[in-house]
């Protein structure tokens, strides 16, 4: 009997190990668990060491290669602006130094273009033609400076490329002045390259006769080619300095700045709130087209009527002379 309940004790003992067995096994599971999940973060953060260095190291190679690319293109920018002169010239005209009578007559002449009065310049170059639309777009395309507003997709209406840019301000102006290696002309400059030496109202002479010689009076009403007109060249070759678009000009406006200015090279006055504009343009009349009339715009207006060109020193006077 004492046998018979010694194997039942031994086969409770045994279920009751085998279920405590089970039981700290089933307490195991979620430590092990636990174990692989850290197991896997810990893989998972070692990787992701290793991408972030490998970020890091092509960070650094792709901040070395931009830094090689700005000397590179600063390097480029430097070649471009040593060549600038050379290559401007070459687009140029040289108006030798000299004195011209500026201003008005007194007969037709309203008061901000009187007293006339001598004028000395020294040499300078004008560029032979207005700056045109395709100018302006690479000037564009080099900088990333905004484009007019009216053109679409940073580009120019089709079939004007070499029609004068429009729509810009005297700022914008300036800005492709710089970039270009010139400078925007002065008043006086403007004036003589236009007139020459003598005193005639319009670059080609005395005579106006509507649509012959320059782009005026609304009689196309929009812009033209710059090289549209060869018979109404200024005495020095230039071309368009009567209608087809007013060009900005580098001077402050003063309606009674004559009365006062400088006998040579005149600049202008030191301040005020609007730029001198020369020329005429499409829309104006025989009277807004003499080589003396004087306009005047604030700095940031934009219309479809101005444009600009550009000048740059000349050499000293008495280099040119001799």
């Amino acid at each position: 009997m004492l046998e018979g309940s010694a194997w039942v004790w031994w086969i409770l003992t045994a279920g009751f190990m085998l279920y405590f067995v089970i039981m700290l096994l089933e307490f195991n599971k979620p430590q092990q668990q636990l174990l692989e999940r850290i197991d896997a973060q810990e893989q998972r953060r070692t990787h992701m060491r290793q991408r972030l260095a490998q970020v890091q190291e092509e960070e650094a190679d792709l901040a070395r290669r931009m830094e090689e690319m700005d000397i590179s293109w600063q390097e480029l920018d430097d070649r471009r602006k040593e060549i600038l002169p050379d290559a401007n010239t070459r687009r140029m005209t040289e108006i030798p130094p000299g004195s011209f009578t500026m201003g008005g007559r007194e007969e037709d002449s309203p008061k901000n273009e009187l007293p006339s009065h001598s004028v000395h310049i020294s040499s300078f170059y004008i560029g032979r033609f207005p700056v045109t639309n395709q100018d302006y777009k690479e000037f564009i395309n080099c900088t990333g400076y905004k484009p007019p507003i009216h053109w679409q997709r940073g580009t120019f209406p089709t079939g004007l490329g070499q029609h004068p840019v429009v729509n810009v301000s005297w700022i914008d102006a300036r800005e492709f002045a710089e970039w270009s290696g010139g400078r925007l002309l002065t008043e006086a400059e403007w004036e003589k390259a236009a007139k020459g030496d003598g005193e005639f109202p319009y670059p080609w002479g005395e005579r106006f006769v509507e649509g012959e010689r320059c782009n005026s009076n609304n009689t196309i009403g929009m812009t033209t080619a710059v090289n549209e007109f060869p018979e109404g060249r200024s005495p020095y070759g230039v071309w368009d300095m009567s209608g087809n678009v007013y060009e900005w000009c580098a001077d402050y406006f003063d309606d009674e700045y004559y009365r006062s200015s400088p006998a040579s090279n005149p600049r202008g006055p030191d301040g005020g709130q609007e730029h001198v504009i020369r020329g005429g343009s499409f829309s104006e009349t025989r009277a807004g087209l003499r080589v003396t009339h004087r306009g005047c715009c604030a700095e940031a207006t934009t219309r479809d009527t101005i444009g600009f060109r550009i000048g740059m020193d000349g050499r000293n006077d008495e280099e040119v002379e001799t």
